[in-house]
């Protein structure tokens, strides 16, 4: 029994049969089917939709003008965009031909494209380490997302209500304090999609007691994909200085859209480590950042990662205010902290402005009264 199959269309068969041969060299027990037209390509695609790994093909049936694609080839090219929005697996555009697609495929992360002056190896050693690591499991048809999480998600779900008279009272609240144009019945789906969603993040972010199993740096950090444009935690960067900022406006602010200016804090250069240190004293420095054990009460570490590779500072003594749509308009969209990050960033924030102080005391003279006091205790003493 295989693990799953692999795709791969191309018009010429000896390419074909020179790809399988050496995929079959590779052994990590998936079939790989060959096809040699689109039509067979996409009925194969139909047939293994619960077992797909990863989809191969030239996209170009011929070289393309300097100025568009074939006719046939941009409706493949609209199919294999909706093949990637549906499968969420590796796809592998192996051509002659690249240069028609610049640019087209920027954003998307799992779709690679490969010269055929390569050879395939480097898209067959692309496969093999998405597969060994794991990876293709959670997002593939039948992976991790589809079965585990699914049933995670049902049991986090059914475990909030105890009994069954407690479902039909909220339904019953919404259904009497239900308003137009909104129907009843898409009001009672959007809360209990909410609450089960929130039961299961609750668990699957909780606070982790395993000391070997701390959280990515990656972790802290999610692509937003909501429709508001601004939110509490943002990463934005100036477009013509490549400043980056970060967004501190309440979250309750930007929820009632009512935001018309944008509280800032400048993120500033993150510092430098030694790569030469010992690693003990690496990961000892590495932690006291990680952890905010770090000197100063104005700045927050923020870690690199894919999505932010310089990482930086956040410097709360460094705020700002801007109007909502000029800064839409000047800065560009990075990525987002997550809520835990977020949340202890705004608490340094707000503790920066709590601090009251007082007047300075003068040390000599405060100095001065402890030697007095010392000494009228001592002589009480005897």
């Amino acid at each position: 029994m295989t693990n799953g199959v692999i795709l791969h269309l191309d018009n010429d068969s000896k390419i074909l049969n020179r790809s399988k041969d050496l995929f079959d060299q590779q052994g990590l027990g998936i079939d790989y089917i060959t096809c040699e037209t689109k039509e067979i390509f996409e009925s194969a695609i139909a047939d293994n939709q619960s077992s797909i790994k990863a989809l191969i093909f030239d996209l170009l049936s011929e070289e393309p003008s300097a100025d568009e694609l074939q006719k046939k080839d941009a409706q493949f090219l609209e199919n294999l965009q909706s093949s990637f929005a549906k499968y969420n697996i590796p796809i592998f555009i192996y051509s002659g031909f690249l240069q028609a697609l610049e640019n087209e495929f920027d954003n998307y992360g799992t779709v690679f494209t490969v010269d055929k002056d390569q050879g395939i190896q480097p898209v067959f050693d692309k496969i093999k380490m998405l597969l060994e690591s794991g990876f293709i499991d959670v997002f593939c048809p039948g992976g991790i997302l589809e079965t585990e999480i699914k049933e995670e998600l049902h049991n986090s779900f059914i475990k909030q209500f105890t009994k069954n008279d407690q479902i039909e009272e909220v339904i019953k609240s919404i259904s009497k304090a239900a308003q137009e144009p909104e129907q009843p019945s898409d009001r009672v789906k959007k809360i209990f999609k909410r609450i089960a969603i929130k039961a299961l993040a609750s668990d699957l972010l909780a606070p982790v007691i395993d000391s070997k199993d701390k959280v990515h740096p990656i972790e802290h950090f999610y692509k937003r994909q909501s429709e508001l444009p601004v939110w509490t935690g943002d990463i934005w960067k100036q477009q013509e200085k490549e400043e980056a900022v970060l967004v501190m406006t309440p979250r309750c602010d930007f929820a009632v859209n009512k935001v018309e200016n944008i509280i800032l804090c400048q993120i500033e250069s993150a510092p430098k480590f030694s790569m030469e240190a010992k690693r003990e004293n690496l990961l000892k420095e590495l932690r006291k950042y990680l952890i905010d054990n770090i000197h100063g009460k104005a700045k927050r570490y923020i870690p690199s990662n894919v999505f932010f590779p310089e990482g930086g500072m956040v410097n709360v003594s460094k705020h700002s205010t801007i109007n909502k749509d000029q800064f839409v308009k000047d800065y560009t969209y990075i990525v987002t902290l997550s809520d835990d990050l977020t949340n202890e960033i705004i608490g340094k924030f707000a503790y920066y402005f709590l601090r009251t102080g007082i007047t300075n005391i003068n040390e000599n003279e405060f100095e001065a009264i402890i030697k007095a006091l010392n000494s009228e205790n001592d002589n009480d003493q005897e």
